[in-house]
């Protein structure tokens, strides 16, 4: 009789456990509503989107990281310490003693030779972060030695960057890695690195299946001690009501980039919370220079029109119901050399003016380029018409080109777009992770927007280059002075990100790097 008692419990405790969708509430699995249509690849020695930055956080570790508690301090990873020799050429590493990967294999220095130099002769997209690295060497079983080719002040940060995570050098080699001198053409790890991982990190990649989802469980052995949540899986949605809907009957925990005109209904909802952080990302537009698109646009006046045509307070309200700001040039507000009282206004008259004195007093037809991704929480599609709405009021007539996420990047970094608009997600927290891909004619997007314009180039060197704090931030001022000036790129917004999650989820803090660490996130 105590045992059907006890069965019959255990079964009505089941069902009263049972949540929407099939998934029991003690599942410890944290499930996020977001886009995944970015991904191309999950290997770190090839990703450059920008969803992969989160879940390659999750599942590697760097030497050293940056907390979102204090984005201005270096502390240690997998690096306990290191050392900056006098001329800042050399850096030494001390790593922790006992760290396994989530194979079971040991962290070593022979661990980080393999990982740094993959990244580089891979030649990926983020390759460039190890260009300054002259050699990667073991000294010993626990000491990395990194020699620079140039003094690199920011390269203490650039190591908290994703693309220089650390793999298990065995079981990588065992899927096809190599850091040949040629793993440009020899490795052939791409395919088992997007559906695996070969990290340290507090989570283990199971699968991605492209636009559908990406799945994560938790490594028991992590050297920090186990996560809290048993797993992650992100699912692909793209429609926000959906994505609230899923939240508000309990089908996912989290639903990541909230639509600012659902934001009202969230805040109403004591079963919800809303979580807000400031990021360093820019949604800005690219206008090229460049002769060979035969536009108008490689006139600096027309630029310049186009730059005071467009309404930031009507896109800023208006559409990001005011979880926005706007810096002046591609530095960030809270980035040294930022001042967003240089940037520009909306002003018909003076847009007008411009382009009378280029030679377009009735505008001219333009394409306007974009992805069918959303930015800072608004849908491309309704940014774009509000550009397109913007420019008509000086006479600029935009056809809208809107392209599924994946092709609009290739087509951009093909040099194939000359308008358009899009956002950058920054890969550690340096003025030079703007100064660096704005700036040089072969690096980043100035190259893909063409940009060739000395007086930026020099600057971006120079202000990379500096130590003294008060002289790099004048160099900088002057960087965003060349900028506004030329207005090839021009921020529309910095936006807030949002977050809607269950009332039982915590510890999500948004990190303008890793977006969400779910290392620190429980659900109670």
């Amino acid at each position: 009789m105590k045992r059907r008692l006890l069965l019959l419990t255990l079964l009505l405790l089941g069902v009263m456990m049972l949540g929407a969708g099939g998934v029991l509430a003690q599942d410890n699995t944290l499930i996020v509503a977001t886009s995944l249509d970015d991904i191309i690849t999950l290997d770190p020695a090839r990703a450059y989107e920008t969803t992969n930055l989160m879940l390659n956080h999750a599942t590697y570790d760097t030497l050293l990281e940056i907390h979102s508690d204090d984005l201005n301090t270096i502390v240690p990873g997998l690096a306990e310490s290191y050392t900056v020799s006098d001329d800042g050429l050399v850096y030494t590493f001390k790593l922790r003693e006992g760290v396994l990967f989530a194979s079971g294999n040991p962290l070593t220095a022979a661990d980080v030779v393999f990982s740094w130099n993959r990244l580089k002769n891979i030649k990926g997209n983020p390759a460039f972060y190890v260009d300054q690295v002259a050699s990667v060497e073991a000294s010993d079983k626990l000491i990395v030695t990194v020699t620079l080719t140039v003094k690199t002040p920011a390269f203490a940060t650039i190591v908290t960057a994703p693309a220089l995570s650390v793999l298990d050098s065995v079981l990588a080699k065992e899927n096809g890695a190599t850091d040949a001198a040629d793993a440009d053409t020899t490795d052939t790890a791409n395919d088992w690195l997007s559906q695996n991982s070969a990290g340290s990190g507090p989570f283990v990649l199971t699968g991605w299946s492209p636009l559908s989802e990406v799945t994560l469980v938790r490594n028991d052995t992590y050297w920090r001690g186990p996560a809290q949540l048993s797993g992650v899986t992100l699912n692909h949605n793209t429609d926000a009501t959906s994505k609230l809907q899923l939240l508000e009957r309990g089908d996912v925990d989290v639903y990541e980039n909230v639509d600012k005109d659902l934001v009202e209904q969230v805040n109403a909802n004591t079963d919800l919370k809303l979580v807000v952080g400031q990021t360093l990302n820019l949604t800005y537009l690219a206008i090229s220079p460049a002769e060979g698109f035969d536009l108008p646009l490689k006139d600096a006046k027309v630029r310049q029109a186009i730059a005071q045509s467009i309404d930031y307070d009507g896109i800023i309200n208006g559409l990001l119901l005011g979880y926005a700001d706007r810096p002046a040039a591609m530095l960030p507000i809270g980035i040294v050399g930022s001042d967003p009282t240089k940037r520009y206004e909306h002003n018909i008259d003076a847009a007008k003016a411009l382009l009378a004195e280029a030679g377009y007093p009735d505008g001219f037809e333009v394409t306007l380029y974009s992805s069918t991704s959303t930015s800072g929480g608004v849908a491309n599609e309704t940014l774009a018409a509000k550009i397109q709405s913007d420019l008509a009021e000086v006479g600029i007539v935009a056809t809208i080109n809107q392209q599924p996420n994946s092709d609009f990047l290739t087509a951009y970094r093909a040099k194939e777009l000359p308008f358009l608009f899009a956002t950058w997600t920054p890969d550690y927290l340096d003025a030079t992770m703007w100064s660096d891909y704005f700036s040089f004619a072969d690096v980043g997007p100035a190259a893909r927007i063409q940009l060739d314009v000395p007086a930026i180039a020099d600057l971006a060197t120079q202000g990379g280059n500096e130590t003294d704090a008060a002289a790099r931030a004048d160099l900088y001022s002057q960087y965003q002075a060349a900028h506004v000036a030329e207005a090839i790129f021009v921020p529309l917004f910095q936006p807030q990100q949002l977050y809607a999650t269950r009332s039982n989820v915590e510890g999500l803090v948004f990190h303008p790097v890793y977006f969400i660490d779910f290392y620190e996130v429980s659900k109670s």
